[in-house]
């Protein structure tokens, strides 16, 4: 474990993982991915920082964006360190052998304990939010993309009435968990956009959503990487 020194602030990001070829860190929760119009700081530029000073770089560091989190969600990130390694862990992504997991606490008994959702998410924001269609009407099928995910319930709390639920992303669509879980009444706790307004909502800082696992092939070596991780914030703490 370490901590990133980007300019003058220390953040404490941990890294997971870190050879030649790529590095694993844990995203802080409400951090950017990569830069956008707000100008605030992002994970992408404090690791080419990190990159530069600890290699004592002449110029700008070379670092790929592989996979992204929304900026709400905290957890494990992988970012390739040489074109080739981006290269490489792309196709992993594209032929689904990337694997990605996350934990999430969501309103209500999620059953059947274990589920397959192939379903349709609409390409664009619909009043601000993207919306699932469980049944999709084949006329619509050029505002929507295919979005698909596994689930398999961890744990459920019946005085709270949440579960505790993990999560493989078959597909890497913007808001998706977030989006589905919705579309079948199960809302993320502490989702503002597309949840509830509880008083669990209002104790949580943000979704109830957490990246914790990862499996791929190192992009240069022959070996499975696999790396886990967990919150220590509300509300996955009710589930220790």
């Amino acid at each position: 474990m370490a901590n990133i020194l980007y300019k003058s602030t220390n953040y404490n990001i941990p890294i997971i993982f870190e050879d030649n070829h790529l590095i694993i860190v844990k995203k802080p929760v409400g951090m950017l991915s990569q830069a956008d119009k707000t100008g605030d700081v992002d994970l992408l530029n404090i690791i080419k920082e990190y990159i530069r000073v600890k290699y004592e770089k002449p110029g700008a560091a070379w670092l790929g964006l592989v996979h992204r989190l929304d900026r709400p969600v905290g957890g494990l990130m992988a970012f390739a360190k040489t074109s080739k390694a981006a290269s490489r862990l792309s196709d992993q992504i594209r032929k689904n052998t990337f694997v990605r997991k996350y934990l999430a606490v969501v309103h209500g008994h999620l059953q059947p304990k274990n589920g397959i959702w192939d379903e349709h998410i609409s390409k664009k924001k619909i009043k601000g939010k993207y919306v699932v269609n469980t049944n999709l009407d084949p006329k619509y099928l050029n505002k929507y993309q295919a979005c698909s995910l596994n689930y398999q319930v961890q744990a459920y709390l019946p005085k709270q009435n949440l579960s505790l639920v993990e999560i493989e992303l078959k597909t890497g669509r913007s808001h998706q968990i977030r989006a589905q879980m919705k579309a079948h009444d199960h809302p993320l706790i502490g989702d503002r956009l597309y949840g509830k307004l509880t008083h669990l909502d209002r104790k949580a800082n943000g979704p109830a959503l957490y990246a914790s696992f990862l499996q791929f092939k190192h992009p240069v070596k022959d070996e499975i990487l696999i790396y886990k991780s967990s919150s220590e914030d509300f509300p996955f703490t009710l589930f220790e």
